[in-house]
């Protein structure tokens, strides 16, 4: 295997798209895609991906060991800092703990039946105000089906003509 290769590799097992590794490499994207599709790419590609899983368990491990640590200087915080720390410090803990303060969100609903009377009422103040209020036209079905089929025939047309 070539540098080239494994730096295909390297570079599709980081998550980046395969047009994006041949430009980056100044290869094609044929290449690429050969490359990765090899048996023998494969392969590496699987120990280059447990390799990284194995990365994120040793960052998982070391952070559960200083965890304690962590919880001690929050702690410390709690009890020397200044009175902002502190008020800081302890809503951050009770956030985590699972009592957060309460998000109240106050909504209101109005449901209104209006008749074809009162549309038009609220039309006619609309113009008489200076409003662009845009009529409505009645379709029938047959109507809007034969202008649908009328469209790609319409392009056809244009693109003929």
């Amino acid at each position: 295997m070539w540098d080239t290769h494994r730096e295909i590799l390297r570079l599709a097992v980081t998550g980046m798209k395969q047009v994006d590794i041949a430009s980056t490499l100044e290869i094609t994207p044929v290449m690429v895609s050969y490359t990765l599709n090899s048996p023998i790419a494969k392969r590496e590609m699987e120990n280059l991906r447990s390799a990284r899983d194995l990365d994120a368990v040793d960052v998982a491990k070391r952070i559960q060991e200083i965890a304690p640590i962590a919880l001690q200087t929050l702690e410390d915080l709690l009890c020397q800092g200044t009175e902002s720390t502190k008020f800081r410090t302890a809503t951050d803990l009770l956030d985590r703990a699972g009592h957060a303060a309460v998000h109240t969100l106050r909504t209101e609903s109005l449901s209104v039946h209006l008749t074809k009377a009162d549309i038009d009422e609220i039309k006619d103040r609309a113009k008489e105000i200076g409003l662009c209020v845009v009529e409505a036209i009645d379709v029938e079905s047959s109507d809007v089906g034969e202008c649908i089929a009328a469209q790609p025939q319409q392009q056809l047309q244009a693109q003929m003509g």
